[in-house]
């Protein structure tokens, strides 16, 4: 069943949706649907924090790239003190965008329709015919351009328009000690390995996100090449061991996949290791030295994904890692953001190896993301027919499994790793939100 127009019947099919979340349904109309798009749009990129860059990619003053926040475009930039600030790409004065380049180094931006300039701090400094055509009626520190709030964890900078939103940390909620594996590889942390690569696709940003939180089910299936050619130092047979983390009421997951026999840490060179264990607590040391693969989501749309890769059957391989944002630019279709994240401390060597290896697995043209993006487009084209509207799909696997006492890290974590606990969770706060209750 689909939407229904007005509000009240709105809240009450969402409402139904949530309910069937808890007892394993999901509808599938909602990844092509106009109606749940739009409410997407006010209701939870509106409110969540959303992510907009790394810092590494503005290391400079005066460095900038422009990002989004659901349909808002914005400038995020490094200021001459070296403050990042996030503005909306807009002019107060008449609208038109500020910045028309995605990336660069300004220390001001200047309207290409009037002429007024601003810092990029985001401050009005300048405004053609002032004194004559004003007559001191413009203030021109209260036509700044509209800030956004901002905060980091580990070089990732995010961002929001609500005001009354929680601070990132609490946001986050624990996942923190998942994302380390990605953010602190050593000491220094990690940085971008180049530009994204970034392409529209039609697909819907949802599919995308569920699948980057732990969706271990599809990889035998979908990446069947990758077991039969020894690009992954697991089989099918194994391939399902591990866990499904996920922080409850917040809508992050991770899958976390084991081969046994596996050697802590492969793929890593030895130096890197003896950082890592330096850079992370002993209970983080005891989960991430027995992952082989980590695949997931900072809700509602950033995903990462780790894993060794072997260009050699048989061999250990080089770890990299994704970092990747589906941004939503209307029902069924998104721009993909795809970068490469290597470790600031590792050699030059290791660093082109792991982005060799991003390339050819996850990179725009990458093997396995061909894969992905064809299931995925023809999920959300079908999402869309007259049948489909009336459908729900299954999240039934895991609804009895009981959470594993014994796992050192945090949040509701299950086994195996093959398990849609993580995608209850997901779908739960995305209805969370859409109803006004996040």
């Amino acid at each position: 069943m689909t939407m229904e127009s007005g509000s009240k019947h709105t809240d009450a099919r969402l409402r139904e949706i949530r309910e069937g979340i808890t007892q394993g349904r999901f509808p599938a109309h909602v990844f092509n649907d106009q109606e749940i798009f739009d409410l997407e749009q006010e209701k939870l990129f509106g409110q969540a924090w959303s992510f907009l860059a790394h810092e590494s990619e503005i290391p400079n003053p005066g460095d900038y790239v422009t990002r989004y926040i659901g349909n808002n475009n914005l400038i995020v930039a490094r200021d001459e003190h070296g403050e990042i600030h996030a503005s909306l790409n807009m002019c107060r004065h008449r609208g038109n965008m500020m910045c028309k380049s995605e990336i660069g180094n300004a220390s001001h931006f200047r309207c290409s329709y009037h002429g007024w300039v601003y810092k990029n701090s985001g401050e009005l400094i300048g405004v053609p015919y002032m004194a004559e055509g004003y007559e001191g009626q413009l203030k021109r520190k209260d036509w700044g351009l509209v800030k956004a709030r901002i905060d980091t964890y580990a070089g990732l900078i995010f961002g929001t328009f609500n005001q009354d939103a929680s601070t990132l940390e609490e946001y986050l909620g624990g996942f923190q000690f998942y994302l380390d594996l990605y953010l602190k590889q050593g000491i220094a942390g990690s940085e971008v390995h180049g530009p994204p690569d970034h392409w529209i696709t039609e697909t819907d940003w949802k599919i995308a996100a569920e699948n980057f939180a732990g969706d271990g089910y599809h990889t035998p299936v979908a990446h069947q090449f990758g077991f039969n050619l020894g690009y992954f130092p697991s089989t099918g047979a194994t391939h399902s061991q591990g866990w499904a983390a996920s922080i409850q009421g917040k809508g992050h997951g991770i899958g976390l996949g084991h081969t046994p026999g596996f050697t802590p840490f492969a793929g890593f060179p030895d130096e890197l290791t003896e950082e890592m264990k330096r850079s992370f607590s002993p209970e983080q040391i005891e989960v991430f030295s027995n992952t082989r693969t980590a695949v997931g989501t900072v809700f509602p749309n950033l995903s990462f994904l780790m894993q060794p890769f072997s260009l050699i059957p048989g061999e250990d391989g080089v770890r990299f890692v994704t970092m990747r944002l589906y941004h939503p630019i209307g029902p069924g279709k998104c721009e993909m953001y795809s970068w490469c994240l290597v470790p600031k401390d590792a050699s030059d060597e290791y660093k082109e190896a792991a982005y060799q290896a991003y390339t050819l697995a996850f990179a725009q043209a990458g093997t396995f993301e061909q894969d992905d993006l064809e299931n995925w487009a023809r999920l959300t084209r079908m999402a869309k027919s007259s049948v489909a509207k009336d459908l729900d799909f299954p999240y039934l696997m895991g609804m009895q499994t009981e959470r594993d006492e014994d796992f050192p890290g945090p949040g509701h974590v299950v086994k195996p790793y093959v398990n849609d606990s993580n995608f209850r969770n997901l779908w739960g706060r995305w209805a969370d939100y859409l109803l006004g209750e996040a």
